[in-house]
């Protein structure tokens, strides 16, 4: 689970601007917004909600920021998991193949 920090920079990055940019938008010092997206500074509720707004959001939104690429990794987990089972299956399969055809060519010999 990221850290409201690391939720705080991404959205930021997401919008290509600098921590002035957003320190300015929420009416606080630079320091003190980069204080925020370093966790140096714990946010309340009222700053959380604002910094939300500023970027659109609703607090649900922005509580699931970040968290997407863990669900997307279990999806592409799961895809490749079942390509391998296919690859595996059909390596099988040749070797099945593979196995007949010495034998066929055991039985002419």
């Amino acid at each position: 689970m990221k850290t409201l920090g690391e939720k705080f920079r991404i959205l930021r990055q997401k919008m290509g601007v600098n921590q002035k940019a957003m320190a300015d938008q929420l009416e606080i010092s630079i320091p003190a917004y980069s204080k925020l997206e370093t966790s140096i500074t714990d946010p309340n509720f009222s700053r959380i909600n604002q910094i939300a707004k500023v970027h659109g959001l609703t607090l649900r939104e922005f509580l699931d920021i970040g968290e997407e690429g863990a669900s997307e990794q279990e999806q592409l987990i799961q895809q490749l998991k079942e390509k391998i089972t296919t690859l595996e299956n059909s390596v099988i399969r040749l070797q099945s193949k593979l196995i007949d055809l010495y034998d066929r060519e055991d039985q002419k010999k």
